[in-house]
């Protein structure tokens, strides 16, 4: 094979060249710090690169999602806190209400109370973090409920359900979703679908029986001397929610009425029960969005590590191989330099 100069000299064109450009990949990872500084460095690398920067940009929103939904369900838990204590209150005064010992002054006084603990209940429904309603289902821009002078049946006034029954869910990772609302036909009522009698102290009966009403289900109750279904009823009340039904305990204080008080003892008793209930699902849901927290800041490390290992140079490394590549080049001049001088003469052999 004859190899001409034109021959060498490509040669030497190429390794400058190669060398050069290692010189400068090299130059260009420690002045970035970065193993791959563009896709054709390494693709199979930069696909990686890029599918672990997206997992760490989607655990970001993940947590800001946990810490807005923290945000809504710990309002909510203090609301139901004090809904807890205000009919806790209630039944405290309900029991000492129907006390032979109170007269009818001390039943006023009492009723005082409960028209208090009526409207801080409501004012309870009305809750907010920031500028949104806790308890108005989608609707969070609405009011939860809507007050009224008009009223229903005996109570001293109704308070309509304004929001729906739509629950918010919230991404809370890649597989995961948590409800962030608890709705006010949920906080601030509770329903029942079959129709029971109880026995009154007084020897009367009082009968509870569902019908629909509104967002949430409206309970009437009667009272009769019988506890038969079909007993025709002496009085009458209707409530929807926890307002309502304290709009009637209030009027039947203040009306001296002893049977619808203890009648509205089982009412106030299965709205204390719905409330725990309500708590303890605010609660579980909390707790998972704090054991979600901290895997995602979990898994949020070890994938920053892999993109790390993947992207980042090593410093020392890429130092060596700078100085490799310089003094290839250093080199290949001087070799290139002596090949180059060489003329004609220098092969031709005198025999």
């Amino acid at each position: 094979m004859r190899i001409s100069s034109f021959m060498y000299i490509d040669m030497m064109k190429k390794s400058f060249q190669d060398n050069t450009s290692q010189l400068f990949n090299s130059q260009q990872q420690l002045s970035s710090g970065l193993k791959i500084n563009k896709p054709s460095d390494d693709i199979s690398g930069m696909g990686k690169i890029l599918g672990y920067k997206v997992d760490i940009a989607n655990s970001d929103q993940f947590q800001k999602n946990i810490v807005s939904a923290q945000s809504f369900l710990q309002s909510s838990d203090t609301a139901m806190t004090s809904v807890t204590d205000n009919l806790q209150r209630m039944q405290e005064l309900m029991v000492s209400g129907v006390n032979g010992s109170t007269d009818t002054a001390g039943r006023q006084d009492i009723a005082a109370e409960i028209g208090t603990i009526k409207e801080s209940l409501y004012a309870l429904s009305l809750s907010r973090t920031g500028n949104k309603y806790l308890f108005s289902g989608n609707l969070t821009n609405a009011a939860s409920f809507a007050s009224s002078p008009q009223s229903i049946a005996s109570s001293s006034g109704f308070y309509p359900y304004m929001g729906d029954t739509g629950q918010i869910s919230v991404n809370i990772n890649s597989t995961a979703q948590v409800i962030q609302n608890v709705t006010g036909s949920d906080a601030f009522a509770y329903s029942i679908t079959n129709t029971f009698s109880i026995r009154l102290t007084t020897g009367n009966w009082a009968r509870f029986s569902p019908s629909p009403g509104g967002g949430s289900s409206m309970i009437n109750v009667s009272l009769s001397t019988s506890s038969a279904p079909t007993a025709q009823s002496f009085e009458q009340a209707s409530f929807s929610n926890y307002m309502e039904m304290a709009g009637i305990v209030e009027k039947a204080f203040n009306s001296n009425d002893v049977d619808m008080i203890n009648a509205m003892m089982d009412p106030l008793q299965k709205s204390m029960d719905k409330v725990v209930s309500v708590r303890a699902t605010i609660g579980a849901r909390l707790n998972l969005l704090q054991q979600t927290q901290s895997n995602n800041d979990n898994n949020s490390v070890n994938t920053q590590e892999y993109l790390s290992s993947v992207e980042d140079s090593d410093i020392t490394k890429t130092s060596t191989d700078i100085s490799k590549s310089e003094m290839a080049l250093q080199a290949l001049r001087q070799s290139s330099g002596q090949v180059m001088s060489q003329t004609l003469f220098d092969f031709i052999t005198i025999k």
